[in-house]
């Protein structure tokens, strides 16, 4: 009984964390039923998004140009499955002697926010900052000769309104020069000094940790320092830890204690999807070239209206045909198999619209395949079932006995389509990365479905099931 009433209390918590992640704010704008889906991102195919082209600049001293591109066009890859366009297509085109990619990145809407993630060299470094300017310095000469005088150089906030005078060499020491790390984890986290806005946690490779270690013991203010005098408290101004990217200031700080294990935070009143363009820019490491970008605009659908909801259509009929078979051939069963079907959609789109997965034509097919897969496993326990019934056991007794029969059966035959599922995951790329991931998501949303909410809701009906005996009579 006890575990009965886990199940059950499982399978209401997903159920509902579903739903909310389907009806959470933020979504496109819809009307009635289409809200349901507004959080789901779509495709190049069924939504259209922007496309991007970018001339590469690679220095004539490179032996191997094409080589370059490559890079280039790997790291943009690598950047884009990071922030979860995953269906992004990139293409390399050669003309004449220069050399172009093309990025098409779908659901897109603004080609801006597009560019900064694709554009960026993702050229990172830590330096000290030793002064800051609330107007543009380079345009005032005593500013000017003041970084020259400091060896030291302007940079503007990653938004403009300020600028920071920053040392590469901190406190003048050669030794002290941390630039273009390598970083092995980046993740945005919500603030932990009850901002509500997110931050960037980074850890760097164990090659760049001593360094950071230096840097940071060497910037180290006390925090009575912090609190004490105001002579003491502008000497501090001059020792602050500067992050900056691609040229723009993403944070600058006083180092409180030095930081020994190599991981740190980047605050900069980022939102979500600005801490995850960031930290996917910092995972897939700077590009090996200059980008030029040559073209930039709003793509419309691949695919027509008509022959989208045509694929919907079929769909629709496929599993209306399905739960029609199941409810004409198993009657109660059946519509416990139906009820688990229409359970599972929820999760994976409740999954897809929680996760920011991209949803394109390929991966419908991925889900209307995943349906097959639902209805398979309650084939397997409902015929069980009968089995154990027509045997003299009672119905709750062939419940548990189906159940714990074919819990191997429905594990193994899963788990060989997950398998093959992330072999397309890993070794794709666009659109047959969408394929896989419904793929898998739903594949787990029928294990459970077939194996926890199924058993939920045949325990609860089990007086009204009826088998059929061999000689006709019903038991």
């Amino acid at each position: 009984m006890r575990s009965d009433r886990v199940r059950l209390i499982i399978s209401l918590a997903l159920l509902v964390a579903a739903i909310v992640a389907m009806l959470w704010p933020g979504g496109r704008p819809a009307q009635g039923l289409d809200k349901l889906f507004s959080r789901i991102k779509l495709g190049l195919d069924l939504s259209g998004g922007v496309r991007l082209e970018y001339k590469v600049e690679v220095e004539k001293s490179s032996e191997n140009s094409v080589s370059v591109v490559d890079d280039v066009w790997t790291v943009l890859r690598n950047r884009l499955d990071s922030a979860g366009y995953t269906e992004a297509v990139i293409r390399k085109s050669f003309r004449e002697t220069n050399s172009f990619i093309e990025v098409e990145i779908p659901d897109a809407t603004d080609t801006t926010q597009a560019e900064k993630l694709v554009g960026s060299t993702g050229l990172l470094w830590f330096g000290q900052a030793i002064d800051e300017r609330t107007y543009d310095p380079t345009t005032n000469p005593d500013d000017v000769n003041l970084a020259v005088r400091e060896n030291a150089q302007w940079y503007p906030s990653k938004d403009g309104s300020d600028w920071y005078l920053v040392k590469k060499e901190v406190n003048n020491r050669k030794d002290l020069v941390l630039s273009g790390p390598r970083i092995t984890q980046a993740m945005p986290v919500l603030d932990q000094q009850g901002v509500a806005n997110y931050v960037v946690s980074f850890t760097l490779d164990k090659a760049f940790v001593d360094i950071f270690k230096n840097i940071t013991k060497e910037l180290y203010v006390p925090e009575q320092v912090l609190n004490s005098g105001t002579t003491q408290y502008q000497a501090a101004l001059k020792k602050r830890l500067a992050i900056i990217l691609d040229d723009k200031v993403q944070f600058v700080g006083f180092v409180v204690s030095p930081i020994e294990d190599g991981k740190g935070q980047i605050r900069g009143n980022f939102t979500f999807d600005e801490a995850k363009e960031l930290a996917a820019i910092l995972r897939s490491g700077a590009l090996p070239a200059r980008l030029v970008k040559t073209n930039a605009q709003l793509i419309s659908p691949l695919l027509g209206q008509d022959v989208i909801m045509q694929c919907l259509y079929a769909g629709l009929i496929g599993t209306a045909m399905v739960m029609v078979y199941m409810l004409a051939f198993y009657g109660i069963m059946g519509l416990v198999a139906d009820i688990g079907i229409i359970y599972a959609l929820v999760l994976i789109f409740g999954f897809m619209a929680g996760t920011g997965s991209i949803l394109t034509l390929p991966g419908i097919a991925g889900i209307i395949f995943t349906i097959g897969t639902l209805v398979d496993g309650n084939v397997i326990v409902n015929e069980r079932i009968k089995e154990e019934i027509r045997a003299g056991k009672t119905t709750k007794t062939a419940i548990e006995l189906s159940f714990s029969r074919s819990f191997w059966t429905l594990f193994d035959s899963n788990l060989t389509t997950i398998i093959a599922a992330l072999a397309l995951y890993y070794f794709g790329t666009g659109t047959i990365k969408g394929f896989a991931i419904t793929t898998i998501v739903g594949i787990f949303a029928a294990m459970f479905m077939n194996l926890v909410f199924s058993k939920v809701l045949l325990d609860a009906i089990s007086g009204a099931i009826r088998v059929k005996r061999i000689g006709g009579a019903q038991k």
